[in-house]
Protein backbone atom coordinates (compact mmCIF):
# COMPACT_ATOMS: atom_id res chain seq x y z
CA UNK A 1 0.00 0.00 0.00
CA UNK A 2 1.85 3.29 -0.87
CA UNK A 3 1.85 5.70 1.54
CA UNK A 4 -1.18 8.46 2.95
CA UNK A 5 -0.38 11.73 1.02
CA UNK A 6 -0.22 14.67 3.73
CA UNK A 7 -1.65 18.28 3.37
CA UNK A 8 1.54 20.80 2.70
CA UNK A 9 0.80 23.91 3.43
CA UNK A 10 4.01 26.68 2.83
CA UNK A 11 3.73 30.30 3.04
CA UNK A 12 5.87 32.48 0.61
CA UNK A 13 5.84 36.13 0.32
CA UNK A 14 7.22 39.40 0.29
CA UNK A 15 7.22 42.28 1.55
CA UNK A 16 3.58 43.56 1.62
CA UNK A 17 2.23 44.47 -1.86
CA UNK A 18 -1.25 45.33 -2.43
CA UNK A 19 -2.28 47.07 -6.10
CA UNK A 20 -5.71 48.64 -6.39
CA UNK A 21 -7.42 48.60 -10.36
CA UNK A 22 -10.29 50.27 -11.78
CA UNK A 23 -12.44 48.59 -13.97
CA UNK A 24 -15.25 50.66 -14.92
CA UNK A 25 -16.69 52.21 -11.64
CA UNK A 26 -15.02 50.06 -9.48
CA UNK A 27 -12.19 49.45 -7.35
CA UNK A 28 -10.42 45.62 -7.02
CA UNK A 29 -7.52 45.67 -4.59
CA UNK A 30 -5.16 42.48 -5.57
CA UNK A 31 -1.60 40.91 -3.65
CA UNK A 32 1.11 40.52 -5.73
CA UNK A 33 4.40 38.84 -4.92
CA UNK A 34 5.76 35.43 -4.31
CA UNK A 35 3.27 32.71 -4.36
CA UNK A 36 5.56 29.67 -4.34
CA UNK A 37 9.21 28.64 -3.56
CA UNK A 38 11.64 25.65 -5.14
CA UNK A 39 15.15 25.07 -4.54
CA UNK A 40 15.80 26.30 -1.31
CA UNK A 41 14.71 24.65 2.24
CA UNK A 42 12.16 27.24 3.53
CA UNK A 43 11.36 27.55 7.29
CA UNK A 44 9.67 23.73 7.66
CA UNK A 45 12.93 22.74 6.58
CA UNK A 46 11.50 20.98 3.23
CA UNK A 47 12.72 21.22 -0.21
CA UNK A 48 10.47 21.70 -3.38
CA UNK A 49 12.48 20.73 -6.51
CA UNK A 50 12.35 23.13 -9.39
CA UNK A 51 10.68 20.98 -11.94
CA UNK A 52 7.81 19.94 -9.61
CA UNK A 53 7.60 23.53 -8.75
CA UNK A 54 7.35 24.38 -12.47
CA UNK A 55 5.33 21.27 -12.94
CA UNK A 56 2.14 22.27 -10.40
CA UNK A 57 2.26 26.11 -12.08
CA UNK A 58 1.86 24.58 -15.71
CA UNK A 59 -1.19 22.67 -14.68
CA UNK A 60 -2.30 25.56 -12.11
CA UNK A 61 -3.09 27.51 -15.33
CA UNK A 62 -6.42 25.69 -16.42
CA UNK A 63 -7.84 26.56 -13.33
CA UNK A 64 -6.82 30.14 -13.69
CA UNK A 65 -8.48 30.71 -17.22
CA UNK A 66 -11.73 29.04 -16.32
CA UNK A 67 -11.60 31.30 -12.79
CA UNK A 68 -11.38 28.45 -10.82
CA UNK A 69 -8.39 29.11 -8.87
CA UNK A 70 -10.53 30.42 -5.62
CA UNK A 71 -8.47 30.56 -1.93
CA UNK A 72 -9.90 30.92 1.29
CA UNK A 73 -8.92 33.20 3.97
CA UNK A 74 -6.83 31.07 6.55
CA UNK A 75 -5.73 27.08 5.67
CA UNK A 76 -8.63 24.75 6.23
CA UNK A 77 -7.42 21.12 7.61
CA UNK A 78 -8.49 19.45 4.67
CA UNK A 79 -7.45 19.80 1.04
CA UNK A 80 -11.13 20.54 -0.41
CA UNK A 81 -11.84 24.09 -1.49
CA UNK A 82 -15.00 26.30 0.37
CA UNK A 83 -16.86 28.19 -1.67
CA UNK A 84 -18.14 29.79 1.98
CA UNK A 85 -14.01 30.38 3.02
CA UNK A 86 -13.36 32.16 -0.36
CA UNK A 87 -11.35 35.35 -0.19
CA UNK A 88 -9.03 35.48 -3.46
CA UNK A 89 -9.09 34.71 -6.65
CA UNK A 90 -5.54 33.59 -8.38
CA UNK A 91 -5.38 35.76 -11.83
CA UNK A 92 -1.98 34.82 -12.36
CA UNK A 93 0.75 32.57 -11.63
CA UNK A 94 4.03 32.05 -13.63
CA UNK A 95 7.75 31.40 -13.08
CA UNK A 96 10.66 33.49 -12.28
CA UNK A 97 13.64 31.86 -11.56
CA UNK A 98 12.89 29.42 -8.74
CA UNK A 99 9.72 31.44 -7.51
CA UNK A 100 6.28 31.47 -8.59
CA UNK A 101 5.39 35.07 -8.93
CA UNK A 102 1.76 35.66 -8.42
CA UNK A 103 -1.32 37.54 -8.50
CA UNK A 104 -4.83 37.40 -6.75
CA UNK A 105 -8.03 39.21 -6.79
CA UNK A 106 -9.35 40.46 -3.00
CA UNK A 107 -13.16 39.05 -3.79
CA UNK A 108 -16.32 40.63 -2.41
CA UNK A 109 -16.90 38.13 -0.19
CA UNK A 110 -17.33 37.82 3.58
CA UNK A 111 -14.16 36.96 3.79
CA UNK A 112 -12.49 38.77 1.27
CA UNK A 113 -14.08 42.08 2.57
CA UNK A 114 -12.42 40.61 6.24
CA UNK A 115 -8.80 40.23 4.06
CA UNK A 116 -9.70 43.80 2.36
CA UNK A 117 -10.13 45.68 5.85
CA UNK A 118 -7.22 44.10 7.19
CA UNK A 119 -4.79 44.75 4.49
CA UNK A 120 -6.45 48.84 4.72
CA UNK A 121 -5.99 48.61 8.01
CA UNK A 122 -1.91 47.43 7.77
CA UNK A 123 -2.36 44.34 9.17
CA UNK A 124 0.39 41.56 7.15
CA UNK A 125 -1.03 39.12 5.48
CA UNK A 126 0.30 36.93 3.06
CA UNK A 127 -0.45 33.73 1.13
CA UNK A 128 -0.06 30.25 1.27
CA UNK A 129 0.21 27.21 -0.66
CA UNK A 130 -2.00 24.22 -0.06
CA UNK A 131 -1.51 21.32 -1.67
CA UNK A 132 -0.83 16.92 -1.14
CA UNK A 133 2.23 14.84 -1.52
CA UNK A 134 4.73 13.13 0.48
CA UNK A 135 8.37 13.86 1.62
CA UNK A 136 11.44 12.23 0.80
CA UNK A 137 14.74 11.76 2.00
CA UNK A 138 15.69 15.13 4.03
CA UNK A 139 12.65 16.51 3.63
CA UNK A 140 12.39 16.51 -0.12
CA UNK A 141 8.99 16.87 -1.63
CA UNK A 142 8.12 13.69 -3.99
CA UNK A 143 6.94 13.54 -7.43
CA UNK A 144 3.32 12.56 -6.19
CA UNK A 145 2.93 16.80 -4.91
CA UNK A 146 0.17 18.11 -6.41
CA UNK A 147 -0.32 21.44 -6.02
CA UNK A 148 -4.59 22.38 -4.92
CA UNK A 149 -4.61 26.34 -4.21
CA UNK A 150 -3.13 29.40 -2.56
CA UNK A 151 -4.83 30.92 0.69
CA UNK A 152 -4.71 34.20 2.28
CA UNK A 153 -3.30 33.61 5.70
CA UNK A 154 -2.58 35.58 8.43
CA UNK A 155 1.66 35.93 8.90
CA UNK A 156 2.21 36.83 12.46
CA UNK A 157 5.96 38.35 13.25
CA UNK A 158 7.24 36.36 15.77
CA UNK A 159 6.39 33.16 13.65
CA UNK A 160 7.83 34.32 10.61
CA UNK A 161 12.10 34.61 9.30
CA UNK A 162 12.79 37.46 6.76
CA UNK A 163 15.22 36.53 4.26
CA UNK A 164 15.58 37.69 0.61
CA UNK A 165 12.21 39.11 0.70
CA UNK A 166 10.50 36.23 1.84
CA UNK A 167 8.61 35.34 4.92
CA UNK A 168 8.02 31.19 5.91
CA UNK A 169 6.10 30.73 8.55
CA UNK A 170 6.07 27.44 10.31
CA UNK A 171 3.04 25.09 9.99
CA UNK A 172 2.22 21.28 10.88
CA UNK A 173 2.15 18.76 8.92
CA UNK A 174 -1.57 17.54 8.68
CA UNK A 175 -1.54 13.79 7.86
CA UNK A 176 -4.22 11.86 5.68
CA UNK A 177 -4.76 8.44 6.43
CA UNK A 178 -6.71 5.49 4.75
CA UNK A 179 -10.32 4.97 6.32
CA UNK A 180 -10.56 1.41 5.65
CA UNK A 181 -14.77 1.48 5.60
CA UNK A 182 -15.05 4.24 2.60
CA UNK A 183 -11.69 3.95 0.97
CA UNK A 184 -11.53 7.49 1.48
CA UNK A 185 -8.13 9.57 2.75
CA UNK A 186 -9.30 11.53 5.82
CA UNK A 187 -7.70 14.03 8.11
CA UNK A 188 -5.73 12.73 11.21
CA UNK A 189 -6.93 15.96 13.16
CA UNK A 190 -4.82 16.39 16.03
CA UNK A 191 -6.25 16.23 19.81
CA UNK A 192 -8.01 19.58 20.87
CA UNK A 193 -6.16 20.11 24.17
CA UNK A 194 -3.21 18.93 22.78
CA UNK A 195 -3.32 21.93 20.24
CA UNK A 196 -4.58 24.10 22.83
CA UNK A 197 -1.27 23.44 25.21
CA UNK A 198 1.07 23.76 22.27
CA UNK A 199 -0.93 27.11 21.46
CA UNK A 200 -0.87 28.21 25.26
CA UNK A 201 2.85 28.23 25.47
CA UNK A 202 3.19 30.51 21.94
CA UNK A 203 0.79 32.91 23.93
CA UNK A 204 2.77 35.34 26.43
CA UNK A 205 0.59 37.71 27.11
CA UNK A 206 -1.96 38.85 29.48
CA UNK A 207 -5.32 37.33 28.67
CA UNK A 208 -3.80 34.45 26.91
CA UNK A 209 -6.56 32.14 28.80
CA UNK A 210 -9.34 33.14 27.20
CA UNK A 211 -7.62 33.22 23.61
CA UNK A 212 -7.30 29.53 24.77
CA UNK A 213 -10.34 28.87 25.36
CA UNK A 214 -11.65 30.53 22.17
CA UNK A 215 -9.22 28.44 20.04
CA UNK A 216 -10.32 25.21 22.25
CA UNK A 217 -14.10 26.38 20.96
CA UNK A 218 -12.80 26.84 17.79
CA UNK A 219 -11.15 23.58 17.31
CA UNK A 220 -14.51 21.76 18.58
CA UNK A 221 -16.56 23.37 15.75
CA UNK A 222 -14.35 21.82 13.20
Amino acid sequence: MSEPLKLLNEDCISEQKTITENVGNSQHMYITGPFLQAVTRNRNGRVYPQHIIEREVGKFQSLIESREAVGELSHPDSGEINPDRAAILITDLHMDGNLGMGKAKVLSTPCGKILESLLNDGVRMGVSSRGTGNLGKDNVVCEDFSLLTIDAVYMPSAQCAYSDAIYESIQNTVKWVLDEKSGLLIEKKEDINKAAEKFNKTVDKEGSKAIVDAFKEFLSRL
